[in-house]
């Protein structure tokens, strides 16, 4: 599997993954086996894709890295997500079938578990299984379920008071991350169409798109454990005190005399927190301005700096490793000018992948025997400097950025 800009595609290659269509989620223009020509490749520009999956014999086994994503536990999770925000449209009192989404999230969980937590593509899958609000839900579960699964020694030490074995347990998280928006199908279509990175400007529509916390949880407490309704309550309250609702549900969890008055730090269930930083990830990887997608690399930068007080900070340090910036199967060019893919993501190192060059031959190319690891000591002057056209270098945190760079960044 080989993840090929448009521009760079050619005729004969042989599609590894479906494609969607990016304006219709849900709706393929072509299926997965499906054989390039140079009108189909014209005809998919014309659409707006950017980017498609290829076979490539060398990299047949980058293709685990994308078995969590089409699983069928995530179809599964998908159409409960779907059938519910259906039906809390056209009822009042709708009847959620929690226990499906607790079945729906224990599958989900031994997929990721017997995939090994790999690396997620969540900036090129995320938008290609259905309506945008419901894949919003899909994403968010699936990486807050990652990055609970990589933060199990986080969660147990937030928290202390629970066995170690129920502290690690992460089932209401991905049920949260399923739920959280729930409340917003309730809400004027002004108000559903509003981000928390794109939020309303008329003050009323935003008054009415910040009580969607507060109504999905009034719609699921009593029918989700505690934990989870936690999360969806408090998934837009900022580590920083920042955000909303603001107070706890319960007055025995308010501020003591003295203390903020506002939900912040720690204060936050540490469920809300890791669904806040997968929520906000996954809205960041669309531009609203231009309606396009962004590179992950991109987000994780955006989320590191312009939203760095919004998000529990030992999470934010461990996004990279839940979303790689530079994802197995991606043509990359480095400092050195040199083409390649990367093969491997170094989890603690995530900004610097194991790459394999790429050996032109005439309009072919092939990979280089040997692998590179950008992290190995001898590496160190080497990194990545774009993806396609763009330039990368200014996204790359200080710490893994070269001594010129950390100047300026």
């Amino acid at each position: 599997m080989l993840l090929v800009q448009l521009d760079e595609a050619r005729e004969g290659m042989r599609l590894a993954t479906p494609v969607a269509h990016p304006e219709k989620p849900g709706h393929d223009l072509l299926k997965a086996g499906f054989a390039l020509t140079r009108d189909v490749i014209g005809r998919l520009g014309e659409v707006g894709v950017t980017s498609v999956f290829v076979d490539y014999p060398e990299l047949a086994d980058l293709d685990r890295f994308m078995d969590p994503y089409l699983s069928p536990a995530r179809q599964v999770v998908y159409r409960h997500v779907r059938d519910t925000m259906s039906a809390v449209q056209k009822v009042t009192r709708p009847t959620v079938a929690f226990p499906d989404y607790y079945a729906a999230t224990r599958e989900l969980i031994i997929t990721l578990m017997h995939g090994g937590q790999h690396p997620v593509y969540l900036d090129l899958m995320t938008r290609q299984m259905g309506d945008a609000a419901i894949t919003h839900a899909v994403a968010v579960s699936h990486l807050s379920l990652v990055l609970g699964l990589r933060l199990n020694e986080y969660l147990v030490r937030q928290r202390s008071r629970l066995a170690v074995s129920h502290a690690r347990e992460v089932v209401n998280l991905g049920v949260a991350g399923m739920l959280h928006d729930i409340g917003a199908a309730r809400l004027s279509e002004a108000a559903r169409r509003a981000t928390r990175v794109d939020a309303p400007a008329d003050d009323a529509v935003r008054a009415e798109w910040e009580s969607h916390p507060r109504v999905g949880y009034e719609m699921i407490k009593g029918g989700v454990e505690a934990s989870a309704a936690a999360a969806v309550l408090h998934h837009h309250q900022h580590w920083d005190g920042s955000g909303f609702p603001g107070l706890p549900a319960d007055p025995r969890e308010r501020a003591q005399p003295g203390e903020p008055s506002r939900n912040s730090g720690e204060r936050i269930h540490v469920f809300a927190r890791i669904v806040a930083a997968a929520d906000l990830f996954d809205r960041l990887t669309t531009d609203p301005a231009k309606g396009s997608r962004r590179p992950t690399i991109e987000a994780l930068h955006l989320m590191r700096t312009q939203h760095a007080g919004w998000v529990d900070p030992f999470i934010l340090a461990r996004m990279p490793s839940a979303v790689p910036p530079f994802p197995p199967g991606l043509k990359v060019r480095l400092s050195d000018g040199t083409v390649a893919v990367t093969v491997n993501v170094n989890v603690n190192r995530p900004y610097r992948p194991t790459v394999r060059r790429v050996v032109m031959q005439g309009e072919q190319f092939r990979l280089a025997t040997e692998s590179t690891d950008l992290a190995a000591r001898e590496n160190t002057g080497l990194r990545i400097t774009h993806l396609g056209k763009t330039n990368v270098e200014a996204w790359v945190p200080p710490d893994v950025a070269p001594a010129a760079m950390r100047k300026t960044a």
